[in-house]
């Protein structure tokens, strides 16, 4: 059976267009991520803040704004998720013309009056406020970046020496562990606490962020970099 002969140019195109593949990749899991977010701050709506929702909201905006480093950009990712979620689609406009009273009986702009009503305005109050957690804490993982770039160095320089020393005494590589620290790294470590960070409706010190899962990153990516590839 002949083989199929690989597109070099669909690889080529793939290659040039990887950026833009990982921003898609990128914006579709923070639109996943921020859903998910918006579903937990209704359930701990329900189940812990009862007595009064939209306060346990506002309390963790607080909490969070308190920890930042920089408001100003907590701040404005928090106007881009709302904008996001209620500014472009209408919700915000026909909440602020419900409150003045204004808000039209018929049409198109009556479609929304029944969610200003009773419990389901409540819940609605806390997705806003909600979706506006999302994009500070959003802005605070970003932030962490570079202290999570400079571990990642220092564990890639120290792995590919200690790689160096290990080919010089005749060792061999192991695919076993690379293949298993890139998949605890790739699917498991990053994506998983960064969910944790997004989504979880309680009060998360960033220390038990970053610490933690520097340490974790560090050692998967050492163990990477030290099994990196065969040599002779």
């Amino acid at each position: 059976m002949v083989a199929k002969a690989r597109d070099g140019n669909a690889d080529g195109v793939k290659s040039f267009f990887w950026v833009v593949d990982l921003a898609i990749h990128v914006v579709l899991w923070l639109l996943l991520a921020s859903l998910f977010s918006v579903l937990a701050d209704l359930a701990a709506a329900h189940f812990l803040w009862r007595d009064d929702p939209a306060d346990g909201i506002r309390s963790l905006v607080r909490y969070y704004m308190e920890q930042t480093s920089d408001p100003e950009l907590a701040e404005r990712a928090a106007d881009f998720a709302y904008w996001s979620w209620f500014g472009w689609t209408g919700v915000d406009a026909s909440a602020r013309a419900w409150e003045a009273g204004v808000l039209p009986h018929q049409g198109v702009g009556s479609l929304l009056r029944p969610a200003f009503a009773g419990t389901t305005r409540e819940a609605l109050v806390v997705a806003m406020i909600g979706i506006k957690l999302f994009g500070i804490r959003a802005a605070m993982l970003a932030m962490t970046i570079p202290q999570f770039v400079l571990a990642v160095a220092v564990a890639l320089v120290d792995g590919l020496v200690s790689r160096h020393v290990r080919r010089e005494e005749g060792g061999h590589e192991s695919a076993t562990r690379y293949h298993h620290a890139k998949h605890l790294l790739m699917f498991g470590v990053i994506p998983l606490t960064a969910m944790i960070w997004l989504v979880a409706p309680v009060p998360l010190p960033v220390y038990l962020l970053f610490w933690p899962v520097s340490l974790m990153i560090m050692i998967a990516i050492w163990n990477m970099a030290k099994y990196f590839k065969k040599y002779t």
